[in-house]
């Protein structure tokens, strides 16, 4: 299971699942201002542009990385660019997170080429990935 708060971004996920199926993906977008038009534009993310899906332990950033997937969209097969690209995770990723009988709440960025953070702590707080424990241990 994964899904998306009303918030558009709390992340609810079950431990050892994988977002492939069509209704599980993660997708973000970088939105910008633009002065000239006076709207709101969205980034369109190069083929070559490093994307970032790092989540860290909840009690803050200088704490250790759960989690770090690096991607470019060339890796994930786009042929072009885009501006609402999807982040595949698998489930190898998703057993990194401790294993625990209750759901744990984690704090995660998305960052592009390891220097601007797309999605992260703002003004309205850290974004959240709830992690559920799985259904059956093995």
């Amino acid at each position: 299971m994964i899904s998306l708060d009303e918030d558009r971004t709390t992340i609810r996920i079950t431990r050892g699942d994988s977002t492939g199926s069509y209704n599980n993906k993660l997708c973000f977008c970088c939105p910008y201002f633009d002065a000239k038009s006076e709207e709101e534009k969205f980034k369109t993310i190069s083929l070559n542009d490093v994307i970032s899906f790092v989540v860290y332990e909840k009690k803050g950033y200088t704490k250790r990385e759960i989690l770090r997937k690096n991607y470019t969209l060339r890796s994930l097969g786009y042929t072009s660019g885009s501006k609402y690209p999807e982040l595949p995770l698998e489930e190898i990723d998703t057993k990194k997170f401790p294993l625990k009988n209750k759901p744990t709440t984690y704090w995660y960025n998305i960052v592009l080429n390891n220097t601007n953070t797309v999605v992260g702590h703002d003004e309205d707080g850290a974004k959240k990935i709830i992690v559920y424990p799985e259904t059956e241990e093995e």
